[in-house]
């Protein structure tokens, strides 16, 4: 099956004061698991709380916007549920600390870097501290939308992916043993075996120094935005997961159609996904 064609990320001036986020989010234990370890943040910073991930919900991308969080918990016994939550309270309470007031200077994609960083080592010192919790950790994509800018933090293989025009982009890199040997050229002939396949090469809380990938993106009306975990782009392929963000449903439906079709091909992790359309304020307002 062909992927799907890739986005042109260039720039354009919108009135940004009238952007809007339309947002819908699902998160699903799957088929296999007995227990989710995935969680999903979405919050408006502007009203100061939590959005529910129960239909479609609208926040405005004045200043000082939205934060979106997906965090793929790993580790035995509990380790895999606490480090993901522990990730999503940590990682907002530490943004919003350093956004209340921003430091002199200060640039978002930096404070969001700083924040996971930040989030790292508590998770970090508390896997350490208690031996239940040895060696647990968390992927984490977070994006940060304010005005007419997206900055997003990456660690692990959960995905950001923008749709634009009809064209889909991933913004994120996957730090995984996999796509790294890909990368480089290096793959083996015969491929790595399941347990190689799925090694990440870093995650928040399970080493003490975190290298953040960042990445920066203007956003335009018309833009879809998806994060999720691997539990979605594991089982489910890019075109799959592109013909439902083209379709004309709303966030939420579109949020529940992937997170059905991952069940369908077997529901073998967790499912997390948060989706989002950039508008203009009169619509969304509608």
């Amino acid at each position: 099956m062909e992927n799907p064609p890739q986005a042109r990320l260039g720039t354009s001036h919108v009135d940004v004061a009238a952007l809007q986020l339309r947002i819908g989010a699902q998160t699903d234990v799957g088929r296999v698991r007995d227990q989710n370890e995935d969680r999903v943040l979405v919050f408006d910073l502007k009203r100061h709380r939590e959005l529910s991930a129960v239909g479609t919900e609208t926040a405005s991308l004045r200043p000082p916007g939205v934060l979106l969080v997906v965090a793929d918990g790993m580790g035995g016994m509990s380790g895999g549920e606490t480090a993901s939550q522990m990730c999503v309270e940590n990682l907002l309470t530490l943004f919003l600390e350093k956004l209340d007031p921003p430091a002199e200077g200060a640039d978002a994609k930096q404070t969001l870097s700083d924040a996971v960083r930040d989030t790292n080592n508590l998770i970090f010192s508390r896997a350490t501290a208690d031996m239940k919790l040895r060696g647990m950790g968390t992927t984490l994509t977070a994006a940060f939308l304010e005005a007419e800018r997206m900055c997003v933090a990456q660690v692990g293989d959960s995905r950001a992916y923008l749709l634009r025009d009809a064209e889909m982009v991933q913004l994120t890199k996957d730090q995984t043993l996999l796509a790294t040997l890909k990368e480089q050229g290096k793959l083996p002939p015969g491929g790595l075996g399941r347990a190689w396949k799925n090694m990440l090469l870093q995650a928040v809380g399970a080493q003490e120094n975190l290298q953040v990938a960042m990445s920066e993106t203007t956003l335009r009306p018309g833009d879809w935005l998806l994060l999720c975990s691997d539990g979605l782009h594991g089982p489910v392929d890019e075109t799959d997961i592109w013909m439902i963000l083209k379709s004309n449903e709303s966030p939420a439906e579109k949020a529940k159609m992937l997170t059905l079709r991952a069940n369908e091909k077997g529901g073998p992790d967790n499912v997390s996904v948060i989706v989002c359309e950039v508008v203009a304020g009169q619509r969304a307002e509608s």
